[in-house]
């Protein structure tokens, strides 16, 4: 009779020992996120194997954000930045023993542009497209108009929450997500010289010609029209002559319907002949 029960004990001790086993390589992971951005999980797993967990780069945070992957840490330790991307899964084995594992992540806004034919952000996207982190400031360069005119396009206004703005660059402040209309107007500075230069040719012309000439010193009053050279105040006539010949050439081409009232109005502001 004392066999069987030995035997029994022996079956007894082994069972439990194999319960044990089994016991002690089953683990559990926590997985959670900073600020609770994403429903925090336990995962059970074998630690005697290798686990691979996966995480999606981005996830919806409401109809006008989203959360994106920047960071990890195991087990409490450093944060370990990552290959940020704008989609897809981020993939991590987890080391034998770890027991948890929390994500960062930051809330990003989308920046959309209408009226412009082409532009560059500085800094880049850290997500490669239009998507761009909470409270980071940009910059939107080489903006291109979509219409192609004789004289040159500049930026005259714009709609939409922006910081600054001067020639074909935007500054934006991400706080929300950025939608902008650029609206456009022809530059005529280039026009106002095309006018300028003839008038500018011709005075050079006539001060060489009067500084070259051997004609008597005698100060006459001049005639309407042209410049004294002996005067004392001659460089604020050549200023007066130019305005007044730069004038008289756009009030031509206005009056040859060659270019618009506002159009001569505006190249006139450009080139400092309006007070």
């Amino acid at each position: 009779m004392k066999f069987p029960i030995i035997l029994f004990l022996i079956l007894f001790l082994t069972s439990s020992t194999v319960f044990a086993q089994v016991d002690s390589d089953s683990n559990t992971l926590n997985v959670s996120f900073v600020n609770n951005t994403f429903p925090s999980y336990d995962l059970e797993f074998d630690s005697t194997k290798k686990i691979l967990l996966e995480q999606q780069y981005s996830w919806v945070r409401d109809d006008t954000s989203r959360y994106n992957l920047i960071s990890y840490s195991i087990d409490g330790g450093d944060f370990i930045p990552i290959s940020r991307q704008p989609r897809g899964t981020f993939s991590i084995d987890i080391p034998s023993g770890t027991s948890s594992i929390v994500f960062l992540s930051v809330v990003q806004y989308p920046v959309s542009i209408e009226g412009v034919k082409d532009y560059s952000f500085s800094p880049k996207s850290p997500t490669n497209d239009n998507w761009f982190d909470e409270k980071s400031e940009i910059l939107i360069l080489d903006v291109i108009s979509n219409d192609s005119t004789l004289f040159p396009n500049e930026i005259i206004d714009l709609d939409g929450p922006i910081v600054d703005y001067s020639e074909n660059s935007i500054q934006i402040l991400i706080d929300a997500p950025i939608y902008l209309s650029v609206y456009w107007g022809a530059n005529y500075s280039f026009l106002g010289f095309l006018v300028l230069l003839p008038i500018g040719v011709s005075v050079v012309f006539f001060i060489n010609k009067k500084r070259g000439s051997n004609v008597s010193k005698t100060i006459s009053k001049p005639m309407e029209g042209t410049l004294n050279a002996n005067s004392d105040n001659y460089e604020d006539e050549i200023k007066e002559f130019l305005k007044q010949k730069s004038i008289e050439k756009l009030d031509l081409l206005v009056s040859s319907e060659i270019i618009s009232t506002k159009k001569c109005s505006r190249i006139k502001e450009s080139l400092w002949i309006l007070e």
